[in-house]
């Protein structure tokens, strides 16, 4: 049992550390995005299609990445 409560917590740590992390690169992903579509509005579309994408890059990264600690800390919580 305390055990369990240790790795939960270890685990609920980690998750809430990821959380921080992606919150920062989801704020870098937006203005990337923000960058590529002005880009396209300037009438440079060659250059701004690789940001859209960069941008679309990292935010299915960062969904990943929180979808990935999320079942790592649910697997605590069903015991």
């Amino acid at each position: 049992m305390k055990e369990d409560k240790k790795n939960y917590m270890l685990e609920k740590q980690n998750y809430i550390r990821i959380q921080n992390r992606n919150r920062k690169i989801g704020l870098v992903s937006m203005v990337i995005l923000f960058i590529g579509l002005a880009l396209k509005y300037l009438d440079m579309a060659d250059i701004g299609k690789h940001f859209i994408w960069l941008g679309v890059v990292m935010v299915i990264y960062i969904f990943g990445s929180n979808m990935m600690a999320r079942s790592a800390l649910s697997k605590y919580e069903k015991k």
